[in-house]
């Protein structure tokens, strides 16, 4: 007796699809439906729609579980972030997660929230979980576990400063420039009495340096003292605030670049609040652009970060269509001048 191929069977009521139920709707090989879901990049757009298309109306769910036991990871990514209260965290998985989704992966977005053993606790979770590679904003530097993953074979960019020389791809705005941008536009204003009000992290570090060669630099006198803080808050900014309206006015700043706008925003309310005027008093310099920036009840000058575009380039080195050299230059500060930062206006007897 002879056999010949078995036809397609409809499913049965309540059973779930499977790649052979989308193989057929969409008239393609089964091959096609796993390369559409574990290799995106070997299925032509048109085949990839009609796929995906056909698994939409079938219902069909990918067994991930059971395909990380075939290939050995998942089309997951984890990104690992130090703060989700600071809008530029979300800017960077904004730009991390459309470009993930535009090569068939996913984003898995971790919180520290400041905290170094939470941090830990996520890089395992993220082993458990057999991420293909994750983009780590780590708490301050590169923590030893995300090393170990990398020794193990799961890959990670930096978005953010590496201490040295290093093996592993990290990209960054030019924090050193920003920060040598935003004191010398205080400079150009007219302020001499300056403070930078800032957090203990690599990236803060560097705008602070860049704000010592800008006085250096400088043409006429000026001074500058740091005030350190343990987080960059809009909370922080305003109790910073209050300690400075204490000061007499030979000891009260004319110009601030803080370490973040969320530190500027509450440095910036607290000093409205206690009657100081801004600009007229003093002119305040943020970092990172954030949205609320443009918003404030006195608009806040600010260097403009480019967040969204560090997440997506991240993603791209880590699926190896992009390399961290090609990358340079690209990511470049600018400032962005609003209200907060008028010049000194001329004394009122002035011509």
């Amino acid at each position: 007796m002879t056999t010949g191929p078995v036809p397609n069977q409809p499913r049965a009521e309540g059973s779930a699809a499977t790649v052979g139920d989308v193989a057929a709707l969409a008239g393609v090989s089964r091959a096609t439906v796993s390369y559409t879901y574990t290799q995106p990049n070997r299925v032509s757009p048109d085949l990839r729609r009609r796929v995906l298309a056909a698994a939409d109306e079938l219902g069909y769910v990918g067994n991930d579980a059971a395909r990380r036991l075939r290939v050995g990871h998942s089309l997951a990514l984890g990104l690992l972030i130090s703060s989700m209260n600071n809008p530029v965290y979300a800017e960077l998985a904004a730009g991390a997660e459309a470009e993930a989704a535009a090569h068939g992966r996913f984003i898995l977005v971790a919180n520290s929230d400041e905290d170094a053993a939470r941090e830990r606790a996520y890089l395992n979770f993220f082993e458990s979980q057999q991420v293909s590679g994750i983009l780590a904003a780590p708490v301050g530097d590169v923590p030893p576990e995300l090393l170990g993953l990398r020794s193990r074979g799961t890959p990670f960019v930096l978005v953010g400063v590496a201490p040295g020389p290093h093996s592993y791809p990290a990209i960054s705005g030019d924090n050193e420039r920003g920060g040598h941008l935003a004191a010398a536009h205080l400079l150009a204003q007219g302020r001499r009495r300056l403070i930078f009000v800032g957090g203990a992290h690599p990236h803060v570090d560097l705008r602070l340096a860049g704000v010592k060669r800008a006085i250096a630099e400088a043409a006429e006198p000026a001074s500058l003292e740091i005030i350190r803080i343990q987080v960059q808050t809009a909370k922080v900014g305003e109790a910073v605030a209050r300690t400075l309206l204490r000061r007499s006015a030979a000891t009260f700043p004319d110009g601030i670049v803080a370490g973040n706008d969320l530190l500027a925003l509450g440095l910036l309310h607290g000093l409205i609040v206690g009657g100081i005027r801004v600009p007229e008093d003093l002119s305040l310099v943020g970092y990172d652009d954030i949205e609320f920036a443009d918003f404030a009840i006195v608009p806040l000058t600010t260097i403009r970060h480019p967040s969204a575009a560090l997440g997506a380039s991240a993603v791209r080195i880590l699926i190896g269509i992009e390399r961290e050299e090609d990358t340079k230059g690209r990511f470049e500060p600018e400032l962005v001048i609003r209200s907060s930062s008028l010049p000194i206006p001329p004394p009122a007897d002035h011509p």
